[in-house]
C-alpha cells in the first residue's frame, strides 16, 4: 500500500517497453494455465481467473489513456502511463477485473489453491515485465525516433469553462410572478446547472435548470418567486460556475436583472390639463388578454356636465400584466387631433387571425355619434379609428367589441359590435367585420326591425361552435338571445333575470351585465341587483349565472362574501362586477367588484375552480377605502364606472380599475388606474 492508495489503483508513472511485453506476458499466463492441469475446463475459477486477467491487462495496456484513468471526487490526480485515481476501493472497468479475480479465488477451495498460486504469481510476474521505472531525467518515450506503434501521452488540461444562459423573462402566470431562462456548464459532471436568484441583492431562490426546451435541450427553467411585499423590486439572475480546470473562473456569471412592481400599482393616467373636463381623473376601464399580453382602455379625464372624456387612454402589458406602457388613442377627440368633443364607454377586443387589438370608442358630440374602432398590431401604436357603425345624426350608447378566436369555428375570425340605436326604442344593432376591424358592414336583423331585441348593455360572447350568445339588459332585468356567426338568424329574445337593483346614494352604478365564454361553449353571466324575489332591493348583492348552450340558464346565485361581521356586510352594496373564464380550464373564473359601506368604496377580487359553485376570496382589498368625495363627477354621481378591465392572461387574473386617492392640497383629483400582482385562482 503507498500512502491511502492500493496497488491496484494507483501504479507509479513508468513506461511500457515494448509492445511485445505484453504478449509475451498473455503467452506465459496461458502457458502456465495449461501446465497446472490439462483438463482446465474442468477448474471453472483458475481458467476464469487466469483467462480474465489477460484479457484485462491486455485491454488496459492497448486502451488510450483516458480509458484507464479513475475519478477521486473529480479530480485528476498521478502521473504518466498507468495513472489511475481514488483509493483501493474504486475501481474503473478496465482495472476492476483483475481485482475481482484476485478475491474470488481467494475463496475457492483448498484443494485448488497451488493452481490458484500459480497463475498469480504468472501474473505478478508479467506486471514486473511491463512496468519498469523511468528516471525524471529519461529521454520521454515518446519522442524517441520511430516511436513504437503504442504511445500514451498526457492530454492538454482542460481549463475551467464559465457557465452561459440567459435571464428570458419576468412575467405573471398561475397567479404568481415567475422567472424563465436557461443555463448550462460544460463543466457540470450532471449536466445541470445551478441558477441563484436574487431579490433586492438578497437571495430567495436556488433552481435547477434541467427543463426541456426546444432551443436548448434540458437546460431551461421555468419557475414562480416567493411572495414579496408590495412595492417595487429589482430580480437578478446568475448561474453557478461548477469548477472543472484551472484557472478558475468566477464563482457565478450573471444573467441579469429586471424590475416589477408587487401588489398594487399605477399603470395609466390623466396627462390633460384643460378647462373642459376634470383632470387628473380616469374611470370606467375594460380590458382583453391573449398570451402574456393584456390591452385596457379607459376614459381620462372624465366631464362632470356633460357626458363622456377628454379622451380614451390605453395601456398594454406583454408579461401578463407585470409592467405596462400607457398612452392615448390619437384621432378621436380634439385632445388627439380629432373632430370629436369627448369620448365614452371603451371596450378592447383581439382578433387572432389578423392579429389586430381593436378598442370600439363612443364618439360623443351633441350625443353618442356611433362607434368608432381604433386598430393596432402590438397595443402599443394605434392607427386612425375607423366607422364601425353610426355617423348617421341618430344617438347610440352602449357598444360592446369581441371576435372570434375558436379556430374550431366556421366563422374564426370574424369580429363582431353590438350597440343599441336610442333613436329606434333602443333597438340592438350588429355591425360585422371579417378583415380584422379595418372595415365593418351593418347586420341587419332578416326577420324585420320590428322583431329585433331592444335593450342596452349589450356584453356579446362568440361560443367555439360560432355563435354569438348576446346578454343585455340595465338595473336588475336581463334577457339574452343569440345570432349565428354569419348573421343570417337571430333567436327570439329570452328572459334571464327579471330582477331589481338599487341606486346607491351618490355614486354613478348603472348595473349592466357581464359575461364570459370557456373552451366548452358554457356562457357565465354577472351582475349586481337583488334575486327576483327580493321586493323592495335594500342592498345590492353579485349574482351569477351561467348556461352550456347561451339560452337556457341556471337560477341565478348570490356570489357570497367572507365577513367577520355580516350583520354590517349585509349593508353593504356591491356594484360593478366583472367576469374573466380562463381559456386553458374550464370552470376557472375570476371576478372582480366594487363594495361600498359608509362612504367609502374598496374594490374586491373573488375567484372559481369549479365553474362557480364554490368562491375564494383574496385576502385584502385590490384598493380602498376610497371616500366617494375623492371620485370624479357625473351627471349622475360620483364615478368609478360601470364596469371594470378583468382579463385572463397566463393563467393569472389581470385586472384594471380605476382608484381615487387623496387629492392634492390645492384640489382637484388623484383617481387614476391601477393594477395588482398577481391574482390567482
Amino acid at each position: 500500500m503507498i500512502g491511502d492508495v492500493g496497488p491496484w489503483s494507483m501504479v507509479r508513472a513508468g513506461r511500457i517497453q515494448s509492445r511485445n511485453s505484453l504478449w509475451r506476458c498473455h503467452t506465459l499466463l496461458f502457458h502456465v494455465r495449461g501446465i497446472i492441469h490439462p483438463d482446465i475446463a474442468s477448474y471453472p475459477p483458475v481458467h476464469s481467473a487466469a483467462h480474465h486477467a489477460v484479457r484485462s491487462f491486455k485491454s488496459a495496456m492497448s486502451a488510450p489513456m483516458g480509458d484507464q484513468r479513475l475519478l477521486r471526487g473529480g479530480a485528476e490526480v498521478g502521473g504518466r502511463v498507468g495513472r489511475v485515481y481514488g483509493s483501493g476501493r474504486e475501481r474503473c472497468t478496465r482495472c476492476s477485473a483483475p481485482i475481482n479475480s484476485w478475491r474470488y479465488l481467494m475463496r475457492v477451495a483448498p484443494d485448488r489453491r497451488r493452481s490458484v498460486a500459480a497463475v498469480l504469481v504468472a501474473v505478478l510476474a508479467c506486471l514486473s515485465a511491463l512496468f519498469v521505472a523511468t528516471p525524471a531525467e529519461a529521454e520521454p518515450f515518446c519522442d524517441r525516433p520511430n516511436p513504437p506503434p503504442i504511445c500514451f501521452e498526457d492530454p492538454e488540461p482542460t481549463p475551467d469553462r464559465a457557465p452561459t444562459g440567459a435571464f428570458d423573462a419576468l412575467e405573471g402566470g398561475f397567479g404568481e410572478v415567475r422567472v424563465s431562462g436557461w443555463a448550462t456548464d460544460q463543466d457540470a459532471v450532471a449536466a445541470t446547472t445551478s441558477v441563484r436568484v436574487r431579490r433586492d441583492g438578497v437571495q430567495v431562490l436556488s433552481i435547477t435548470a434541467n427543463l426541456w426546451r426546444s432551443d436548448v435541450g434540458a437546460h431551461g427553467f421555468d419557475q414562480p418567486l416567493p411572495a414579496a411585499a408590495p412595492g417595487p423590486h429589482t430580480i437578478c439572475l446568475a448561474a453557478v460556475n461548477v469548477y472543472g480546470g484551472f484557472p478558475h473562473r468566477s464563482s457565478e456569471v450573471g444573467l441579469g436583472c429586471r424590475s416589477y412592481t408587487a401588489g398594487r400599482h399605477l399603470v395609466g393616467s390623466d396627462q390633460y390639463t384643460g378647462p373642459d373636463t376634470q383632470h387628473a381623473t380616469a374611470v370606467e376601464s375594460d380590458s382583453y388578454a391573449w398570451g402574456k399580453t393584456v390591452v385596457a382602455a379607459y376614459q381620462v379625464g372624465r366631464s362632470a356636465t356633460t357626458m363622456g372624456a377628454t379622451n380614451i387612454g390605453f395601456t398594454v402589458s406583454y408579461d401578463a400584466g407585470l409592467t405596462w406602457t400607457s398612452g392615448n388613442l390619437p384621432g378621436i377627440t380634439r385632445a388627439e387631433s380629432g373632430p370629436h368633443q369627448r369620448a365614452s364607454d371603451p371596450v378592447v377586443g383581439y382578433s387572432a387571425k389578423h392579429g389586430a387589438w381593436l378598442i370600439a370608442t363612443l364618439p360623443i358630440n351633441a350625443a353618442g355619434d356611433g362607434a368608432l374602432i381604433s386598430r393596432s398590431t402590438d397595443g402599443r401604436t394605434w392607427g386612425a379609428p375607423v366607422w364601425a357603425i353610426g355617423n348617421d345624426g341618430q344617438p347610440w350608447d352602449k357598444e360592446w367589441v369581441v371576435c372570434d378566436n375558436w379556430t374550431s369555428s366556421p366563422h374564426y375570425g370574424t369580429c363582431y359590435l353590438t350597440i343599441t340605436n336610442l333613436s329606434l326604442n333602443g333597438r340592438i344593432e350588429l355591425a360585422r367585420s371579417i378583415d380584422g376591424g379595418q372595415t365593418w358592414v351593418t347586420v341587419p336583423n332578416p326577420s324585420g326591425p320590428s322583431v329585433s331585441p331592444s335593450g342596452n348593455g349589450t356584453a356579446p360572447v362568440v361560443r367555439p361552435d360560432g355563435r354569438l350568445v348576446i346578454p343585455y339588459g340595465v338595473n336588475g332585468s336581463y334577457s339574452v338571445f343569440t345570432i349565428d356567426g354569419a348573421g343570417t338568424t337571430w333567436s327570439t329574445p329570452r328572459t334571464l333575470h327579471h330582477g331589481l337593483s338599487r341606486n346607491v346614494d351618490m355614486l354613478r352604478d348603472v348595473a349592466v351585465i357581464s359575461a364570459d365564454v370557456d373552451a366548452t361553449g358554457r356562457v357565465y353571466a354577472t351582475w349586481h341587483g337583488c334575486i327576483a324575489s327580493t321586493s323592495p332591493c335594500q342592498y345590492n348583492d353579485v349574482l351569477f349565472s351561467s348556461s352550456t348552450d347561451g339560452l337556457t340558464w341556471g337560477t341565478p346565485t348570490v356570489v357570497p362574501i367572507n365577513c367577520p361581521d355580516q350583520r354590517l356586510c349585509s349593508t353593504s352594496d356591491r356594484f360593478a362586477p366583472s367576469i374573466a373564464v380562463d381559456p386553458r380550464q374550464p370552470g376557472r373564473i375570476a371576478m372582480i367588484y366594487n363594495d361600498y359601506f359608509g362612504g367609502s368604496v374598496t374594490v374586491q377580487y373573488k375567484s372559481s375552480t369549479d365553474g362557480g359553485h364554490n368562491w375564494r376570496e383574496y385576502r385584502d382589498a385590490l384598493a380602498g377605502p376610497m371616500p366617494i368625495t375623492h371620485m370624479a363627477n357625473s351627471t349622475q354621481g360620483r364615478m368609478l364606472g360601470e364596469y371594470l378591465g378583468l382579463s385572463i392572461a397566463n393563467s393569472s387574473a389581470v385586472a384594471v380599475f380605476p382608484v381615487a386617492l387623496t387629492p392634492p392640497s390645492g384640489g382637484g383629483y388623484n383617481q387614476a388606474m391601477y393594477t395588482h400582482t398577481s391574482l390567482g385562482f
